[in-house]
């Protein structure tokens, strides 16, 4: 037996408005795909060992941050939801840990999520009628599908599961490390509109308050500094996808510069994703890739285009795995395997990874992004940039950079420490 019952969401649908221009709905989108805070991420235990002292944790929001992400954006006015309920009698549910099973039933529940000019996205959620809380699990998963149609927490499911200690509750000691990537790199709101002079307005226009426009020179600098980082390839195919232009000074408008920034700073967190997976799997496995895939090198400017990127960093992360699941396995606590002989199998890529670690620690204390960090740590010697095309002749200069690093404490220290003279006069606009 089924029930269907419709169940329309509190607010009536959108009054339809002007269409947004392309370069509105670029940030838009961005901002929808820019993680949530930190503390708004959750911990849940999907699978546990036999002795139930180790469980498997996956990351999710509560349906609050997305529907406040949504009125940042939006307002309340610039979107809806309706949500669809069935109800499925007779169903059987096996149970865990013996061979019989209980008939029950199931509430399935579909979540119609429409955005003011950006269209609609629908998202099912289901859960066993048995759970005092069914409807509103079932409720969650749907809506949170649904924006995720629209990039809003789509990331949550890059995060994959991690393993951890568990108490006696069976609940996580403590929480995984959110990846740098999946740290927000801005405000959401700010996002949207490019510049904390703008605002988002009742109908989900991007308005501008009088004498607040950017400093095209300033949005410049920004938008060359990144391409720098992201490579050549990845910074041409960034900026002609949306400005359609060649490089950063043939760009006029303000608002299509945020927008390339913007992006540019989504494709940077995939190429730091890049590196550490690089700095474990090794540089052999991406120049092997690199050729499989008929790239011209294996260095950052001859990555083409984001699409590229992605599947670079799937593969290499995927290696990764293995190696570390193999190095736990023969008890090197994943230490990078090691040769019969006993040495590093990759020096460089070791340091390099090495290098990243103490980078995003120091990135945090100082409030500096990974690539700064680096950077003046490096003295010169080398540039973020050009990390992964370094070869075995810089590894003194890599070890050096490190050494710099690991001096760096949270507590004040001395002028004449070089570890912090490295940070002396850092520009404001490079912080979070």
């Amino acid at each position: 037996m089924q029930e269907t019952t419709p169940i329309v969401g509190t607010a009536e649908p959108p009054v339809p408005i002007e269409k947004y221009n392309d370069e509105q709905v670029r940030q838009l989108v961005t901002a929808l795909e820019e993680p949530f805070d930190a503390h708004e991420i959750k911990w849940r235990v999907t699978n546990t060992t036999a002795d139930r002292r180790r469980g498997q944790v996956i990351a999710y929001a509560d349906p609050r941050a997305y529907t406040d992400r949504l009125n940042a954006l939006f307002s309340v006015c610039g979107w809806t939801r309706e949500y669809t309920i069935q109800v499925i009698q007779n169903f059987e549910r096996k149970e865990r840990g013996n061979g019989g099973g209980i008939i029950s039933g199931k509430i399935v529940v579909t979540c119609k999520l429409t955005i003011n000019v950006l269209g609609s996205h629908a998202g099912l959620g289901e859960e066993w009628a048995d759970n005092e809380n069914a409807g509103t699990s079932a409720e969650a998963q749907a809506f949170k599908r649904a924006c995720s149609c629209f990039g809003l927490g789509r990331y949550l499911y890059d995060l994959g599961g991690n393993w951890v200690d568990l108490d006696e509750r069976r609940q996580p000691l403590s929480k995984p490390k959110l990846p740098d990537w999946a740290l927000p790199k801005r405000n959401a709101t700010a996002y949207a509109c490019g510049n904390r002079h703008n605002h988002v307005n009742g109908n989900g226009h991007l308005n501008g308050k009088h004498g607040g426009a950017p400093d095209m020179s300033t949005l410049k600098t920004r938008a060359k500094s990144l391409c720098e980082q992201v490579g050549f390839g990845l910074a041409r195919s960034v900026v002609g996808s949306i400005a359609g232009v060649d490089g950063i000074d043939g760009i006029q408008d303000a608002n299509v510069l945020s927008a390339v920034s913007l992006k540019l700073e989504d494709t940077l967190r995939g190429v730091e994703r890049l590196r550490t997976a690089t700095g474990v799997a090794g540089q052999t496995v991406l120049a092997k890739l690199c050729r499989e895939i008929n790239l011209a090198g294996d260095t950052l400017d001859d990555i083409p285009d984001r699409r590229t990127l992605r599947q670079l960093i799937e593969t290499l992360e995927k290696a990764a795995g293995t190696i570390q699941a193999s190095a736990k396995c023969n008890g090197d606590h994943g230490e990078p395997p090691r040769r019969q002989n006993g040495t590093n199998r990759n020096p460089v890529a070791a340091a390099r990874a090495d290098l990243i670690r103490e980078a995003q620690r120091v990135g945090k204390l100082r409030g500096m992004r990974v690539s700064d960090v680096i950077d003046r740590a490096a003295k010169g010697a080398f540039r973020f940039a050009k990390l992964q095309g370094l070869t075995v002749e810089s590894l003194p200069a890599l070890i050096a950079a490190t050494d710099i690093l690991r001096h760096v404490t949270p507590e004040p220290v001395d002028e004449g420490n070089p570890a912090i003279l490295i940070y002396s006069g850092a520009d404001p606009s490079t912080s979070r």
